[in-house]
């Protein structure tokens, strides 16, 4: 079994269960490993668990004390101030950045790899603390210990210095990537499950393996993504579009043969029945060119 294969295998494994209960910080370490294959999983996640058992010292009696706010400055102190993370305005772009071993070793990442390390550490020291799929940049939600309303919770900008925000700066937020023209909706705030999490990442890693012009490593994340997520028909079709591109004629048949199948009424159903068309009669001159060889050879 090859390493990729060996990866899905463990991927399907650990994220069989219900989505709630999917092992983020794991999760994105083994992401990780199909990239750093020589990477110690069990070594990244005992660093979180430090640095977890360090907050939790650090809050103890401090929760029942002070407001709500006085939680999520302990947090930030700690991370930002003296474990030295922050959001990597440098070099945003660098896929790098969307590996959780590269965001542990070097203390920078992207709004979505933040937001794993915040929440981990945070939930591993017993706080309720998950994920916001705010469109193109994630934050995190603080539920202070005794409430259940959204009202009484705090958000956090993980990615600047777990600034805390108020759902106009949520909106400002939103407007500054896609413009006045996204209309801001309610479901933009609830939380993320671990498995939307991974997704994001998943697809993350597409984009930014598409922009670089990196086919290979593409359709690769394709692969991990369509491990959890098998009849997501985007992933097959942009797979079979890829290995297209890439000379695998067979493979890129099976995947757009099959949206083609499950997907006629798509936008660019005409694009893709055409490429299917064009495979088809490649490879059946592939297969008339083998059969005159063998028959020579006779």
């Amino acid at each position: 079994m090859t390493t990729i294969d060996s990866i899905r295998d463990r991927l399907a494994r650990i994220t069989a269960g219900p989505t709630d209960e999917v092992p983020l910080a794991r999760t994105a370490l083994l992401i990780a490993q199909s990239e750093y294959p020589e990477i110690d999983i069990d070594e990244y996640e005992r660093e979180l668990q430090g640095i977890a058992e360090r907050l939790e010292g650090e809050l103890k009696g401090k929760r029942d004390s002070h407001s709500p706010l006085r939680v999520p400055l302990t947090i930030n102190r700690l991370l930002y101030r003296e474990l030295g993370f922050k959001g990597n305005d440098a070099t945003y772009d660098d896929p790098r950045n969307l590996y959780l071993n590269h965001v542990l070793d070097e203390r920078t990442g992207i709004p979505v790899t933040m937001a794993i390390v915040y929440t981990e550490v945070c939930q591993r020291a017993g706080l309720d603390v998950r994920p916001v799929g705010l469109p193109g940049h994630v934050i995190c939600r603080y539920q202070p210990p005794g409430t259940t309303e959204e009202r009484d919770s705090v958000l956090l900008d993980v990615f600047n210095f777990g600034r805390i925000l108020s759902e106009r700066d949520c909106q400002v937020l939103v407007r500054n990537i896609f413009g006045k023209g996204e209309p801001f909706r309610d479901h933009y705030l609830t939380t993320m499950t671990p498995r939307q999490v991974v997704q994001r990442l998943l697809h993350n890693l597409k984009v930014g393996y598409l922009r670089r012009g990196d086919e290979e490593r593409a359709a690769r994340i394709i692969d991990l993504t369509l491990t959890l997520f098998p009849w997501d028909l985007d992933e097959i079709r942009d797979r079979g579009m890829l290995r297209e591109r890439l000379g695998d004629v067979s493979l890129a048949l099976e995947d757009l043969e099959r949206y083609v199948a499950f997907r006629p009424g798509a936008r660019d159903i005409q694009t893709v029945t055409e490429t299917v068309r064009s495979l088809r009669k490649h490879a059946g001159e592939d297969s008339a060119s083998d059969g005159s060889a063998l028959g020579s050879s006779a």
